[in-house]
This record gives C-alpha cells, sequence and structure tokens, in this order.
C-alpha cells in the first residue's frame, strides 16, 4: 500500500485540470483502480471500492478533492502580494479554476 500510496497519490496539478473530458477522467479512474488490483493480485472485475476501503487508501476522487482544497487553502490564506491581486480580482471570482474547485468540493445529490 506504500508503494500505491507513494506512486498513485501524486497526481502533479490535478487541482489545475480544468479542461478535460468526462471519458478521458473516467479512463483515469479506471487505470487508477486496476493499479490497485494488480498490486492486491485482485481479478479487474472485482469491486475496487470494497478494494480501496479494506486498505484504507483514497480513490482517485479523493485524492483530487484534496489537492484542490489544499491548493485553494493556501490561495486564499496567502499573504503573497501577487496571489492576493489576483484573488482580489473579477477574474478570480468567475474563473474556471474556482468553479472547478467549487464543483469537485461541494458535490451535490441528485435524486
Amino acid at each position: 500500500m506504500e508503494l500505491f500510496r507513494s506512486h498513485c497519490y501524486s497526481i502533479y496539478y490535478n487541482s489545475l485540470w480544468s479542461r478535460y473530458k468526462v471519458a478521458t477522467m473516467n479512463r483515469l479512474k479506471v487505470c487508477h483502480n486496476d493499479i490497485l488490483k494488480r498490486l492486491l493480485g485482485l481479478p479487474r472485475w472485482c469491486s475496487s471500492s470494497l478494494a480501496f476501503a479494506r486498505n484504507g487508501v483514497n480513490n482517485l476522487d479523493v485524492i483530487r478533492r484534496h489537492s484542490v482544497f489544499s491548493l485553494r487553502s493556501r490561495v486564499e490564506l496567502s499573504t503573497n502580494s501577487i496571489i492576493t491581486s489576483v484573488r482580489q480580482s473579477s477574474a478570480y471570482v468567475v474563473d474556471l479554476y474556482k468553479q472547478r474547485w467549487l464543483g469537485l468540493l461541494f458535490v451535490q445529490n441528485v435524486g
């Protein structure tokens, strides 16, 4: 599990991903799930959710939410003059990244 955490949690800059197709993200999730199953010697058809839960590791959605929350928190709390200036601009308020962040952090239950 340490191998999985060290190599599959470090998806650099994933908190800045904003232009991707749903199909692309789904393929990435399948690859992420398959890596865990292969490391555990499980067949591809077994439950990914169960494998993640039983082994105490985060799935890709949790990793991305954590990355987004961490970056957003650092941006919001930064005292750097450049970051503060951007954060206070009208562009930041309607920015695509911020919309994606909120979409990832606040998942709405439909139905």
